[in-house]
């Protein structure tokens, strides 16, 4: 299984793009030329602590977005680049979420980041109900140390059912996720399928045990 941390070439040329779309866009202009890459202005500019403000910022602009919260910090993503399966979604406050194949990899900003994800097998929302898989996670604590974590997860599935989304309600599964750490704790996660593609939709997820929790819902796709 690969190294939750491990760089690849595709990954570090996702973060060139976006540094480079940061600092154009605090001089102004539009970011970086790149066929996958959007104007991320919306993204540095707009932090709405407000959901209906967000959901009205959101139906506004013609990017790939989502709302996400950390804790008590919420705010609208718009995605900054897209390499494959690969996503970067810069915050207002120069943090970045990077999701793989929909799911979450990494987060920074704050005291605290998620370094890297790993699953085994690959994005075990696409499995069949129930599924069993493995999760490996590095991240940086409060006091600047680096942990590594393993858990032994299942995904249950439930019957679709109409969600609001920022955008609009869609059907969707709602699968409960259950994680056994191998340190003894235990931590749970709530995905939201496309029950034909199997795509996620929304989120809410402690990424390792004690941490904040995460959540997330699509408001304009990028598939």
């Amino acid at each position: 299984m690969p190294d939750a941390t491990e760089s690849t070439p595709s990954r570090d040329r996702l973060r060139a793009v976006l540094s480079c779309g940061l600092v154009f866009s605090l001089a102004g202009l539009a970011g970086c030329a790149s066929g996958k890459a959007t104007p991320l202005a919306s993204s540095l500019a707009a932090l709405w602590p407000d959901t209906q403000a967000a959901e009205h910022r959101a139906a506004e602009l013609p990017y790939a977005s989502l709302i996400a919260r950390l804790g008590n910090a919420q705010g609208l993503l718009v995605m900054g680049t897209q390499a494959g399966d690969i996503t970067l979604w810069p915050s207002a406050q120069g943090g970045t979420l990077e999701l793989h194949d929909g799911g979450l990899q990494s987060f920074s900003g704050g005291d605290v980041a998620l370094l890297g994800t790993a699953y085994a097998p690959q994005s075990p929302w696409h499995e069949s109900s129930p599924a069993r898989f493995t999760l490996t996670r590095h991240w940086r604590d409060a006091e600047g140390f680096v942990q590594r974590g393993e858990a032994e997860g299942v995904m249950r599935c439930e019957a679709p059912g109409p969600v609001r989304l920022p955008l609009g309600e869609r059907v969707l599964e709602r699968c409960e996720v259950s994680l056994a750490w191998a340190s003894g704790a235990s931590s749970e996660a709530s995905w939201w399928r496309d029950p034909d593609s199997r795509r996620l939709w929304a989120l809410e997820e402690q990424p390792w045990p004690d941490a904040l929790t995460l959540r997330w819902q699509v408001a304009r796709h990028w598939w």
